[in-house]
């Protein structure tokens, strides 16, 4: 953080226009000096220098306008926030003011969640950081970057930046942020080794300054890996005496959420339901502003999980749902960032390689056969690129990366056509789906390691059931369903059964662990349920989730006799169960 610059009042009547022209530019340093320590008191300042704005030069003009953009972090309006900045960015000249410009945008967009807004202002100040004369705005925007692809889900690229910042003798906060990055990085690589040491120091640098959002970064990424040791009392401890009030003080909702909803987690382990109910609620009242957020996911899932001990069924169901729809946004939100960084990706490496070909293309203009034949050349390889480019992103798109199946909008789109297909010829088709048991335990036990290897053996067991007309699909994080073309309900019922029986087979030793894998099935047809896919869901995941409530590992099955229980509330609904 910059150091509050002290302003000279000069009242010497003789010299009060360059004495005018000086105060617009010690105003405009102060205002510069305390835009992160004193919103109050920068807000006035911004105010004062709009008004007087006829006295700046062009750079101080210019300078102006990048406070204006900051000052949106503070009015909730990012959108124009970043449109002020990218405006600015396309005129200024100065090096470094261009340069602090794009660090703007990158931290705007972060917050916003706009990544691919941001991607190519990042890139560009990457670029041009050797040019810039100031050492600390250099080191700022280095480490605006490394935040930037962290919030992303790059952190091999947020690790390599913060390394690059804290290799080069940083201000103290700039190298309290880039600590925090760097070690939120490490744990999610798995490149701790579980000494507190490195978080001590780090820790002990954002709360001389003091810089409680980083600070509160550093508490969170520490309980994780106290309680990745098994250390929950102390992970307890630290989140619950430290962290959050700190972080209530940032009032950062998305931080918030992180430190609460991990202290909730946390609380369960303990057994202390009622605490662990009032952190996770907490969350899930921050609403919007948390939305597609992990977060959410951990909120409501131990609600669910504290509604299920305490035998409320009803409430267990809800709080499922619930938890289910938040895992889906948030997913649906890391594949909008994957998808969004390697589009970019691969357009920059487009645009790098055309350049390379244009310098070429330069030197050799006097052979102009030869210019000729890289020019054919050039034009079939780019084909060819473009051509393998957007198969990549086509199969990324249609495709879960973990486990090869289809993902849910793929088997959603293949399913609708096959039910098209199949009411037109009068033919039959039946829909599973089934779910996990106890998949988060399997996860918070065993590491999350050994449940991507399940997932992936799950997959594997249940595509060697299917046929070339069947669709299977990973529809959510631990929920598959598959459309059987050409079966009626009992057929479709005993593939069920197969693939349950298969699925508890597993032999998971492979992954490092011995454990009994299962999953709950729910089975509908057409003949009860009609050629509409929505409706099939529908009526596959009451059965799914029934058979969840009746002990799980087991495959319940949508017929005429529960779909009239259904319809009635007077009694539960009878089912047609198959195996145990």
């Amino acid at each position: 953080m910059l150091l509050t610059l002290v302003i000279a009042f000069l009242s010497m009547a003789s010299a009060m226009t360059v004495h005018g022209a000086s105060r617009f530019g010690d105003l405009l340093a102060e205002a510069d000096s305390v835009r992160s320590s004193n919103p109050k008191r920068f807000l006035e300042i911004i105010d004062d220098l709009d008004k007087r704005k006829s006295e700046a030069t062009k750079l101080e003009s210019q300078k102006l306008r990048y406070l204006q953009a900051f000052s949106s972090i503070y009015q909730d309006r990012f959108a124009e926030g970043v449109n002020q900045s990218t405006k600015l960015y396309g005129h200024v000249s100065d090096v470094d003011l261009k340069f602090r410009t794009g660090s703007l945008i990158a931290n705007l967009t972060a917050i916003s969640r706009d990544f691919s807004t941001g991607l190519p202002y990042v890139h560009s100040n990457l670029e041009m950081r050797d040019e810039v004369k100031d050492k600390s705005i250099r080191q700022d925007g280095i480490g605006a970057a490394a935040m930037f692809y962290n919030q992303m889900g790059q952190y091999s690229l947020g690790l390599k930046y913060a390394d690059e910042v804290l290799g080069g003798s940083p201000a103290p906060r700039v190298k309290c942020f880039a600590s925090s990055v760097k070690l939120e990085s490490q744990q999610v690589l798995g490149k701790l080794d579980g000494s507190s040491h490195a978080f001590d120091s780090a820790l002990a640098d954002c709360l001389k300054i003091p810089e409680l959002m980083a600070a509160s970064m550093l508490r969170a990424t520490r309980a994780r890996e106290l309680a990745k040791l098994g250390r929950i009392e102390d992970a307890v401890a630290l989140l619950e005496q430290d962290a959050l009030p700190d972080v209530l003080a940032t009032h950062y909702p998305r931080l918030i959420a992180e430190i609460r909803s991990l202290l909730g987690e946390l609380k369960l382990k303990k057994g202390d339901l009622d605490e662990a109910q009032k952190q996770a609620s907490e969350t899930v009242a921050l609403g919007d502003a948390i939305k597609s957020t992990q977060a959410l996911v951990t909120a409501y899932g131990t609600l669910y999980q504290i509604a299920e001990r305490r035998g409320q069924t009803d409430q267990a169901l809800a709080m499922y749902k619930q938890y289910a729809h938040a895992e889906k946004a948030y997913l649906g939100d890391v594949k909008a960032r994957e998808v969004a960084f390697v589009i970019f990706r691969e357009k920059t490496e487009q645009q790098t390689q055309q350049l390379a070909l244009e310098r070429v293309s330069a030197q050799k203009a006097r052979l102009a056969m030869v210019f000729l034949m890289l020019l054919l050349v050039g034009i079939i390889f780019w084909a060819i690129q473009i051509k393998r480019h957007q198969s990549q992103l086509q199969r990324l798109a249609q495709t879960d990366t973990l486990t090869g199946l289809g993902n849910r909008h793929f088997f959603t789109q293949k399913s609708e056509r096959a039910l098209i297909d199949a009411a037109r010829a009068g033919q039959p088709a039946a829909l599973v789906m089934f779910d996990l048991d106890h998949f988060k335990a399997i996860n918070d036990t065993y590491g999350h390691g050994a449940g991507d290897w399940v997932l992936k053996q799950v997959g594997k067991t249940c595509s060697s059931h299917c046929r070339k007309v069947d669709y299977l699909g990973r529809i959510g994080g631990e929920e598959f369903a598959v459309l059987l073309h050409g079966l009626d309900l009992p057929t479709a019922a005993r593939l069920a059964e197969d693939c349950r029986s298969q699925l508890a087979q597993i032999d998971t030793r492979e992954c490092g662990y011995s454990f009994v894998v299962t999953a709950s099935f729910g089975v509908s047809s057409t003949a009860q349920s009609g050629y509409d896919l929505s409706r099939l869901l529908s009526h596959a995941d009451q059965m799914l989730y029934r058979a969840k409530n009746e002990g799980r590992n087991r495959v319940c099955a949508y017929t005429a006799e529960t779909a009239a229980d259904y319809k009635s509330p007077k009694r539960a609904p009878t089912l047609s169960v198959v195996g145990g």
